[in-house]
């Protein structure tokens, strides 16, 4: 299936990558790293461009995501130092909306609708907003007994999953916030989460070096795929759920089946991964890296595709 995919480098000068996010219609990839601006790539028919500085987010972003929904699709958000979110319309010249939190932001996440953004603090809990209601303030917030890393919303809209560092999966109704039920998925803490597209399957990732694939039916899990040396960071499935790409401290990145968890791929890389999504229409994967690993390796922005 990937026997024919390659690397494509793109243009980076912008220090170890923090986050990638690629627009809802697959034109664009954006990437913010530790020095400067964030920058973006609107993407050609056979081949790249070298890309832009997206100066209206300001020079302080450590996470990037655009929205999801196809009639938002020109909305980019990015979490500053600043502990605030900045929503920004590339059709205009700056950062339309400031939403204030509670903490530094340690993870973003929109519903698959667009209409409401979540951001997680790294000691702060969550707060979630209403940006289709035009809600400046949160419209949930909310602190947790075991602290969080991430959240997602299902395809549906009706769940809410948040990964916590003491290894669980806590699942809440929503808009309700209604507690329904605790996934116990790692002995160490739950570091990434991903949930298919079509809300079958949800796939986490821990520090104790495995990744665990859960029926959302009735939460029960299905695999435990273990082939890791070190704690997982990234797990995100393609547009039609088929497969899930996999990120950890190994120095490779790893393609799995989601329905029977075998590994179909491993793409090697140099440098520590720290950033990995796929494209929301084929199976193109993004990914950025640190300079940890290889002696005299830079940061990059790349994108594994067919050739």
């Amino acid at each position: 299936m990937f026997q024919y995919h390659k690397d494509n480098k793109l243009h980076w000068e912008q220090g170890s990558v923090y986050d990638i996010s690629w627009s809802s219609d697959g034109s664009q990839l954006s990437a913010v790293g530790s020095r400067g601006y964030a920058r973006s790539w609107r993407l050609e028919r056979g081949g790249h461009k070298d890309g832009e500085e997206l100066k209206a987010l300001g020079n302080d972003i450590e996470k990037i995501a655009w929205c999801p929904a196809t009639q938002n699709t020109n909305v980019l958000a990015g979490a500053a130092y600043d502990k605030t979110v900045r929503m920004w319309d590339q059709r205009g010249k700056e950062a339309a909306t400031k939403l204030a939190t509670r903490g530094q932001i340690s993870d973003i996440c929109w519903s698959p609708s667009g209409k409401y953004f979540a951001a997680v603090g790294s000691e702060d809990g969550l707060d979630i907003f209403d940006i289709a209601g035009g809600a400046q303030a949160p419209v949930v917030s909310a602190t947790f007994d075991d602290l969080a890393n991430l959240v997602r919303w299902d395809a549906s809209e009706r769940l809410l999953f948040l990964a916590t560092r003491q290894g669980s999966v806590e699942v809440y109704a929503w808009p309700t916030m209604e507690p329904l039920t605790t996934i116990h998925a790692h002995a160490g803490s739950c570091s990434c989460l991903g949930i298919d597209p079509r809300g079958k399957v949800l796939a986490t990732g821990g520090t104790d070096a495995t990744m665990e694939l859960w029926s959302t039916d009735d939460f029960s899990m299905t695999h435990v795929i273990d082939g890791y040396e070190s704690p997982l960071r990234f797990v995100d499935f393609n547009t039609d759920g088929r497969f899930i790409a996999t990120a950890s401290d190994d120095m490779d990145i790893k393609i799995h089946d989601s329905f029977s968890g075998e590994q179909v791929h491993r793409l090697a890389v140099d440098s520590l991964t720290t950033a990995l999504e796929w494209h929301p229409r084929n199976l193109a994967l993004a990914y950025g890296s640190s300079s940890a690993g290889k002696s005299g390796v830079k940061p990059k922005v790349t994108i594994f595709l067919k050739s």
